[in-house]
């Protein structure tokens, strides 16, 4: 285990849960068509596992959809495509504050594949976890030595909700020490609009603090007298002065990533009052 990393913390953020309330379009044929799901999903999950172990069962059961596929599935949000690879937390977290319990919508059919990735789930969130390795350590020499079970087991116990099994092969990839910090900053100017993504290299031996990587990343918003946005990581408004090593082995996602959300405060009409 890495030395930063407090058990008690992963917990927590493992344990963190969104309220979904799941429509089926009125445009597909179905029986029940009026009735929604409600379900608690964890917020480091994926929609893919939430279509595997909780919608394509009520698809094919209360909704009478016997012959809908898996890869036929999507989700959305006011008509606007939610991305299946993003944590569901941070899809979430990217709308700045949503009505809870969060409604969405699935569909069955119409897949919008100029707005929605086609792909395997699992490859793909393999793929973060490959690249985070290769930030963070500059091979991806951890992932490759870890067995096919374990493998295997990283996206299995996201499913399953086995935090035990998760940090059990996950240890092997965080330990210390890091060149650099595997973090993806998305900057939202409203919930309607689509957020900007900002990677770059963030070392916390040069950038101790997440206000100081912020500032390095974003200056305007983040000048060191009075910051100009909210800073939010699984749903949690994070104080600026959080160690960066810290909050990139206690507070990243499944996939290894230190997912920011930057939410601009928003202006007061009377700011004298």
């Amino acid at each position: 285990m890495s030395s930063l990393r407090d058990p008690h913390v992963s917990k927590a953020i493992w344990d963190g849960k969104l309220p979904l309330k799941i429509s089926l379009v009125t445009t597909e044929s179905a029986d029940n068509i009026n009735e929604p799901l409600f379900v608690q999903v964890p917020r480091c999950s994926y929609l893919p596992l939430l279509t595997d172990h909780v919608v394509l069962p009520a698809l094919k059961g209360f909704y009478g959809l016997a012959d809908v596929a898996d890869d036929a599935v999507w989700y959305s949000y006011q008509d606007e495509p939610l991305k299946w690879h993003y944590p569901i937390g941070l899809l979430y977290d990217l709308l700045q504050g949503a009505p809870l319990p969060w409604s969405i919508s699935v569909h069955v059919r119409d897949y919008p594949t100029a707005k929605l990735l086609r792909g395997s789930a699992q490859d793909m969130f393999m793929s973060m976890i490959k690249e985070a390795d290769f930030v963070r350590h500059g091979s991806t020499k951890k992932v490759m030595n870890l067995s096919k079970k374990d493998h295997g087991l990283l996206w299995q116990s996201l499913g399953s909700d086995a935090f035990e099994d998760y940090w059990r092969v996950n240890d092997r990839l965080i330990d210390d020490p890091v060149r650099f910090v595997p973090m993806r900053v998305y900057l939202t100017d409203s919930p309607s609009s689509p957020p900007i993504l900002l990677q770059d290299r963030i070392a916390p031996d040069t950038h101790e603090t997440l206000g100081a990587a912020l500032a390095f990343l974003l200056p305007d918003l983040f000048p060191e007298d009075s910051p100009q946005a909210d800073v939010v990581i699984h749903g949690l408004s994070v104080p600026l002065d959080t160690p960066l090593a810290w909050a990139s082995q206690n507070l990243s996602h499944a996939d290894n990533f230190l997912h920011v959300v930057i939410a601009k405060k928003k202006k007061k009409d009377n700011p004298d009052l």
